[in-house]
């Protein structure tokens, strides 16, 4: 008896683990640019130095091209040569068509940057011990979308942000004062992660379900 229970007991073991199998299921990307023909890309807009727009753009364009090789991407210049080159001052319906017309591109891509000011925080971890610490951060938030130039509409968009420290001062009444303060510039390291964020709609994904 003691063996058929135990036997039972197995059995549904076995029967609960199986239903529970989970696989990994390759899903397509969220947006296909096969359809298009050759895009354009506008030089991201920032509220930094115009190295960071100049690099976020290639980075940018890297990672479309890394998802659909062989994409014949053109590369506009900065907002301000593109608005002038089709007479326009801003980019709506109109102009977009106009860029379409004479760059003789499918779509755009238009982008922007923008960089918090430094943010400190203060925390005290313990008063009557004196023991806290400040730490200086700035955020940065990306965002861009895809324009077609046939009708001017807007075919996807995303968006994206992220931090880094800029330095940090921490005391204790045990080992001090103590301050770090980053060598590189925070900006332009935060952008590869903002990018990778930006433009996961472009890849592939793998998703876990349940095996049938």
């Amino acid at each position: 008896m003691r063996t058929y229970a135990a036997f039972v007991i197995l059995l549904a073991l076995v029967v609960q683990w199986g239903c529970s199998r989970t696989i990994l299921v390759p899903v397509p990307p969220r947006m296909d640019l096969k359809s298009y023909g050759t895009l354009g890309i506008i030089e991201f807009a920032s509220n930094s130095d115009p190295a960071i727009s100049n690099y976020a753009t290639q980075q940018f364009q890297e990672h479309v091209q890394g998802a659909y090789p062989g994409t014949p991407i053109l590369e506009l210049g900065n907002r301000e040569a593109v608005l002038a080159a089709v007479g326009a001052t801003q980019f709506d319906a109109d102009a977009i068509a106009k860029i379409g017309k004479k760059y003789g591109v499918t779509a755009v891509f238009l982008g922007d940057i923008v960089y918090s000011e430094p943010k400190t925080d203060i925390r005290l971890t313990d008063i009557n011990k004196l023991e806290g610490g400040v730490r200086t951060e700035v955020r940065g938030d990306i965002s861009t979308k895809l324009m077609e130039t046939q009708s001017g509409a807007s075919v996807w968009s995303s968006s994206a942000w992220a931090k880094r420290q800029i330095g940090s001062v921490s005391l204790s009444t045990k080992r001090g004062v103590s301050a770090t303060v980053g060598d590189s510039n925070p900006r332009k390291d935060m952008v590869p992660a903002l990018i990778l964020h930006l433009t996961q709609d472009f890849r592939p994904k793998l998703v876990r379900q349940r095996a049938p």
